[in-house]
Protein backbone atom coordinates (compact mmCIF):
# COMPACT_ATOMS: atom_id res chain seq x y z
CA UNK A 1 0.00 0.00 0.00
CA UNK A 2 2.95 2.42 1.14
CA UNK A 3 4.05 2.03 -2.56
CA UNK A 4 1.12 2.82 -4.31
CA UNK A 5 0.96 5.73 -2.66
CA UNK A 6 4.88 6.78 -3.36
CA UNK A 7 4.10 5.93 -6.93
CA UNK A 8 0.91 8.21 -6.68
CA UNK A 9 2.72 11.15 -4.92
CA UNK A 10 5.52 10.82 -7.52
CA UNK A 11 3.35 11.39 -10.54
CA UNK A 12 1.77 14.00 -8.97
CA UNK A 13 4.64 15.82 -8.51
CA UNK A 14 5.48 15.33 -11.83
CA UNK A 15 3.02 16.85 -13.63
CA UNK A 16 3.01 19.53 -11.26
CA UNK A 17 -0.17 19.40 -8.84
CA UNK A 18 2.52 19.60 -5.96
CA UNK A 19 5.91 20.74 -5.21
CA UNK A 20 8.65 19.51 -2.27
CA UNK A 21 9.14 22.05 0.51
CA UNK A 22 12.58 22.22 -1.29
CA UNK A 23 10.77 24.06 -4.39
CA UNK A 24 8.25 25.20 -2.36
CA UNK A 25 10.68 27.62 -0.41
CA UNK A 26 12.48 28.74 -3.85
CA UNK A 27 9.30 29.16 -6.11
CA UNK A 28 6.81 29.88 -3.71
CA UNK A 29 8.20 32.38 -1.87
CA UNK A 30 7.84 36.41 -2.23
CA UNK A 31 10.07 37.37 0.48
CA UNK A 32 12.89 35.44 -1.77
CA UNK A 33 14.78 37.45 -4.78
CA UNK A 34 15.31 34.43 -6.26
CA UNK A 35 12.07 32.96 -5.42
CA UNK A 36 10.39 33.72 -8.44
CA UNK A 37 11.36 33.25 -12.39
CA UNK A 38 13.83 36.08 -12.80
CA UNK A 39 11.34 37.40 -15.51
CA UNK A 40 8.60 37.27 -13.12
CA UNK A 41 9.88 39.46 -10.00
CA UNK A 42 9.85 43.03 -10.13
CA UNK A 43 12.03 43.44 -7.15
CA UNK A 44 14.69 41.59 -8.43
CA UNK A 45 17.24 44.02 -10.57
CA UNK A 46 17.68 41.56 -12.79
CA UNK A 47 14.45 40.30 -13.04
CA UNK A 48 13.36 42.73 -16.53
CA UNK A 49 15.25 43.42 -19.15
CA UNK A 50 18.09 45.76 -19.23
CA UNK A 51 16.53 48.47 -21.36
CA UNK A 52 13.05 47.85 -19.37
CA UNK A 53 14.49 48.48 -16.22
CA UNK A 54 13.53 51.79 -14.90
CA UNK A 55 15.50 51.66 -11.66
CA UNK A 56 18.63 51.14 -13.82
CA UNK A 57 20.22 54.46 -14.94
CA UNK A 58 21.68 52.46 -17.97
CA UNK A 59 18.11 50.84 -18.76
CA UNK A 60 16.74 53.44 -21.11
CA UNK A 61 18.82 54.72 -24.28
CA UNK A 62 20.77 57.93 -23.26
CA UNK A 63 18.48 60.48 -24.98
CA UNK A 64 15.63 58.85 -23.21
CA UNK A 65 16.71 59.22 -19.76
CA UNK A 66 15.86 62.62 -17.85
CA UNK A 67 18.04 61.60 -14.82
CA UNK A 68 21.15 60.69 -17.17
CA UNK A 69 23.01 64.40 -17.21
CA UNK A 70 24.24 63.09 -20.58
CA UNK A 71 21.13 62.11 -21.56
CA UNK A 72 19.80 65.53 -23.39
CA UNK A 73 21.76 67.29 -26.05
CA UNK A 74 23.85 70.23 -24.58
CA UNK A 75 21.20 73.16 -25.76
CA UNK A 76 18.64 71.31 -24.08
CA UNK A 77 19.94 69.99 -21.12
CA UNK A 78 18.76 72.83 -18.10
CA UNK A 79 21.13 71.51 -15.26
CA UNK A 80 24.10 72.35 -17.73
CA UNK A 81 25.49 75.34 -17.35
CA UNK A 82 26.43 75.67 -21.35
CA UNK A 83 23.07 75.30 -22.28
CA UNK A 84 21.35 78.42 -22.17
CA UNK A 85 21.44 79.95 -25.22
CA UNK A 86 24.21 83.04 -25.51
CA UNK A 87 21.72 85.71 -24.40
CA UNK A 88 20.63 84.14 -21.43
CA UNK A 89 24.27 83.86 -20.17
CA UNK A 90 24.73 87.36 -17.97
CA UNK A 91 28.41 87.17 -19.23
CA UNK A 92 26.89 87.64 -22.79
CA UNK A 93 24.90 90.71 -22.26
CA UNK A 94 25.64 94.00 -24.30
CA UNK A 95 27.16 96.14 -23.11
CA UNK A 96 28.93 93.86 -20.59
CA UNK A 97 28.79 95.30 -17.33
CA UNK A 98 32.57 93.56 -16.77
CA UNK A 99 33.65 94.99 -19.72
CA UNK A 100 33.52 98.51 -19.26
CA UNK A 101 36.17 100.91 -18.60
CA UNK A 102 37.40 102.13 -15.71
CA UNK A 103 35.98 104.90 -14.51
CA UNK A 104 38.56 106.57 -13.21
CA UNK A 105 40.42 106.60 -16.88
CA UNK A 106 36.96 108.64 -18.27
CA UNK A 107 37.63 110.79 -21.23
CA UNK A 108 35.92 113.40 -20.01
CA UNK A 109 38.20 114.88 -17.41
CA UNK A 110 36.50 118.38 -15.01
CA UNK A 111 40.05 120.42 -14.45
CA UNK A 112 40.41 122.18 -11.21
CA UNK A 113 41.33 125.47 -12.50
CA UNK A 114 42.46 126.85 -16.36
CA UNK A 115 44.62 127.61 -17.83
CA UNK A 116 46.57 124.57 -15.94
CA UNK A 117 50.30 124.91 -15.50
CA UNK A 118 52.75 122.97 -17.39
CA UNK A 119 55.31 121.74 -15.60
CA UNK A 120 56.56 121.83 -11.96
CA UNK A 121 59.32 125.01 -13.39
CA UNK A 122 56.19 127.40 -14.30
CA UNK A 123 54.44 127.13 -10.94
CA UNK A 124 57.81 127.25 -9.10
CA UNK A 125 58.80 130.62 -11.10
CA UNK A 126 55.68 132.05 -10.76
CA UNK A 127 55.86 131.43 -6.92
CA UNK A 128 59.73 133.01 -6.58
CA UNK A 129 58.07 136.56 -8.43
CA UNK A 130 55.22 136.29 -5.91
CA UNK A 131 57.74 135.72 -2.84
CA UNK A 132 59.06 138.90 -2.93
CA UNK A 133 55.74 140.89 -3.90
CA UNK A 134 54.97 143.65 -1.83
CA UNK A 135 51.37 144.46 -3.14
CA UNK A 136 49.87 140.75 -1.99
CA UNK A 137 49.11 142.36 0.62
CA UNK A 138 48.21 146.24 2.55
CA UNK A 139 51.08 145.89 5.32
CA UNK A 140 54.25 146.66 2.76
CA UNK A 141 55.05 143.56 3.48
CA UNK A 142 56.71 140.49 1.27
CA UNK A 143 56.73 136.69 1.97
CA UNK A 144 60.55 137.81 1.00
CA UNK A 145 60.48 140.41 4.52
CA UNK A 146 59.95 137.59 6.66
CA UNK A 147 62.16 134.62 5.12
CA UNK A 148 65.39 135.95 3.72
CA UNK A 149 68.35 133.44 3.95
CA UNK A 150 66.17 130.61 4.87
CA UNK A 151 64.62 133.02 8.68
CA UNK A 152 61.93 132.03 10.30
CA UNK A 153 60.56 128.83 8.72
CA UNK A 154 62.46 126.36 10.78
CA UNK A 155 63.91 124.72 7.80
CA UNK A 156 66.31 122.77 9.93
CA UNK A 157 63.99 120.86 11.79
CA UNK A 158 63.53 119.21 8.56
CA UNK A 159 59.36 118.98 9.32
CA UNK A 160 57.14 118.21 6.49
CA UNK A 161 53.45 119.73 6.67
CA UNK A 162 51.22 119.14 8.26
CA UNK A 163 52.77 119.89 11.35
CA UNK A 164 51.77 122.15 14.69
CA UNK A 165 52.98 125.98 14.34
CA UNK A 166 53.48 128.07 16.80
CA UNK A 167 52.52 131.49 15.50
CA UNK A 168 49.73 129.60 14.25
CA UNK A 169 48.56 127.67 17.08
CA UNK A 170 47.50 124.82 15.46
CA UNK A 171 48.45 121.90 13.34
CA UNK A 172 48.25 123.08 9.02
CA UNK A 173 49.48 122.34 5.98
CA UNK A 174 51.24 124.72 3.84
CA UNK A 175 48.66 125.56 1.92
CA UNK A 176 47.19 126.54 4.86
CA UNK A 177 50.16 128.09 6.25
CA UNK A 178 50.42 130.40 3.16
CA UNK A 179 47.06 131.86 3.71
CA UNK A 180 47.23 132.40 7.11
CA UNK A 181 50.40 134.44 6.06
CA UNK A 182 48.47 136.27 3.66
CA UNK A 183 45.68 137.33 6.49
CA UNK A 184 47.88 138.34 8.89
CA UNK A 185 51.63 140.16 8.39
CA UNK A 186 50.39 140.49 4.71
CA UNK A 187 47.03 141.70 5.53
CA UNK A 188 45.83 140.52 2.09
CA UNK A 189 43.34 138.10 1.20
CA UNK A 190 43.90 134.32 1.09
CA UNK A 191 44.65 132.24 -2.31
CA UNK A 192 41.67 129.90 -3.33
CA UNK A 193 42.44 126.29 -2.59
CA UNK A 194 42.62 125.60 -6.18
CA UNK A 195 44.12 128.82 -7.57
CA UNK A 196 47.46 128.95 -9.43
CA UNK A 197 48.56 131.30 -7.51
CA UNK A 198 48.62 128.85 -4.00
CA UNK A 199 49.69 126.32 -6.24
CA UNK A 200 52.67 128.37 -7.15
CA UNK A 201 53.56 129.36 -3.98
CA UNK A 202 53.76 125.79 -2.70
CA UNK A 203 55.89 125.04 -5.53
CA UNK A 204 58.33 127.83 -4.86
CA UNK A 205 58.39 126.93 -1.16
CA UNK A 206 59.59 123.20 -1.99
CA UNK A 207 62.08 125.12 -4.14
CA UNK A 208 63.43 127.08 -1.48
CA UNK A 209 63.37 124.09 1.33
CA UNK A 210 65.81 122.26 -0.90
CA UNK A 211 68.11 125.20 -1.69
CA UNK A 212 68.72 125.26 2.04
CA UNK A 213 69.21 121.69 2.24
CA UNK A 214 71.48 121.29 -0.58
CA UNK A 215 73.47 124.42 1.30
CA UNK A 216 73.35 122.57 4.78
CA UNK A 217 75.05 119.70 3.03
CA UNK A 218 77.48 121.26 1.64
CA UNK A 219 79.08 123.30 5.24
Amino acid sequence: MNNILRVIYAMLISIGLFSTPALAGSHANPCNPCGMQKHMNPCNPCSIKKHMNPCNPCAMKKHMNPCNPCSMKKHMNPCNPCAMKKHSNPCSMKPNPCSMGNPCAANQKTPIRKPAFKNYQEAASLGAKMWKDESLGTSGLACLSCHADHELLNLDRNQNFPHYVKMVGDVVTLDQMINYCMLNPMKGKQFGKNSKELTAMAAYYRAFRMQFMKEQRAK
